[in-house]
């Protein structure tokens, strides 16, 4: 299961940093890993993608980050670090020009954790696509799996964890009052509740991935043209 976005790091409506991306930038290691570890399946995929076997980008995906949190950091003097996703594309590329280096055995310690099984089952579904488009689906997917797992977190700890399996369905907004009908019946609740679930769900579900987006660039007025992307990616 992928971590929940922690409510003790660095966001968009918290100071001294404007973002999770500008505090890496400015720094703050612990961000940086955080961001690390949203991306390791995206960079996994797109090493794969470039033609490394499955044991290979494992390796290579530890080896590139644990050079970015240690002897490689951003550096916004020297390069452009205004969004994330694009930023790691550019040192991905460089990586591989660079002959894919190691990184020394004190800095591996701090490579992301990522579940390199369920990468792998995921990289085999983008078959036939470049690498840089292998790279931003699994990116966009990436984000809205981890808006919905901690939807489910936060709808679990609020005693409404039976209502989880059947509210993601509502977010399309297909539908009528008869699968409410349908829902409400084989959860115990009334439809009236359900509504009122069904749109905390959506309110919270939209505040989370914008949140989440936003902990990706540093000026917040790309906010609204990230997210647009992203969504177009992931359809």
């Amino acid at each position: 299961m992928p971590p929940s976005i922690p409510d003790e790091m660095p966001t968009v409506a918290s100071k001294p940093f404007r973002s999770l991306w500008d505090a890496a930038v400015l720094g703050h290691r612990e961000a940086m890993s955080q961001l690390a570890t949203r991306a390791a399946q995206s960079v996994y995929a797109w090493l794969r993608a470039n033609g490394l076997l499955a044991e290979e980008a494992d390796v290579r995906t530890d080896h590139f980050f644990a050079r970015l949190l240690s002897c490689d950091p951003p550096n916004p003097n020297e390069e452009d670090v205004e969004r994330y996703q694009e930023f790691l594309q550019r040192r991905l590329a460089a990586y591989v020009a660079a002959g894919l280096p190691d990184a020394d055995a004190q800095s591996l310690e701090l490579r992301p954790f990522f579940d390199r099984a369920q990468a792998e089952r995921r990289f085999l579904r983008e078959t036939q696509r470049a690498p840089d488009d292998v790279f931003t689906r699994r990116w966009a997917l990436g984000a809205l799996e981890l808006t919905i797992e901690t939807l489910k977190e936060e709808f679990t700890n609020d005693g409404r964890g039976a209502l989880v399996p059947h509210l993601q369905q509502f977010l399309s907004f297909s539908g009528g009052e008869e699968r409410y009908g349908e829902v409400a019946s084989k959860t115990g609740t009334s439809v009236s509740a359900l509504h009122v679930a069904v749109f905390r769900y959506r309110q919270r579900y939209r505040e989370l991935l914008r949140r989440l987006v936003g902990d990706t660039v540093r000026n917040q007025a790309e906010v609204d043209s990230e997210l647009t992307k992203l969504l177009v990616a992931a359809s």
